[in-house]
């Protein structure tokens, strides 16, 4: 085994390998300084960040149909997967304030 030093590494090496190392370090201390070349970015499937996204404000009439158009226009830039909603013919559920959800009974003792 032969053991080369280079800066502050230690390489224990095989006879047959040294050389080869040497001529590596040597490659290594000649490019010192210089960047190595920049791989693009895959654009074509980016990586899944929920955070990202941006989401619609839903308002009174609006059915869900409009709800999920407007995120997908909202979102597009994600690439997100297309979502075939079966029920977007059907009105939003809306609260009538005039009937209250929960009625108070008072409290007997």
């Amino acid at each position: 085994m032969i053991t080369i030093t280079h800066n502050r590494a230690t390489f224990t090496v095989q006879p047959q390998n040294a050389e080869p190392t040497r001529a590596l370090l040597a490659l290594i201390d000649k490019s010192k300084g210089a960047k190595g070349r920049k791989l693009p970015k895959d654009k074509g499937n980016p990586k899944h960040d929920s955070s990202k996204r941006s989401y619609p404000v839903f308002e009174p009439g609006m059915s869900t149909a409009d709800y999920i158009g407007a995120y997908v226009v909202l979102n597009d830039k994600l690439h997100l997967a297309k979502v075939d909603y079966t029920h977007a013919d059907r009105q939003a559920p809306m609260l009538d304030p005039s009937i209250p959800e929960v009625e108070a009974l008072p409290c007997e003792q």
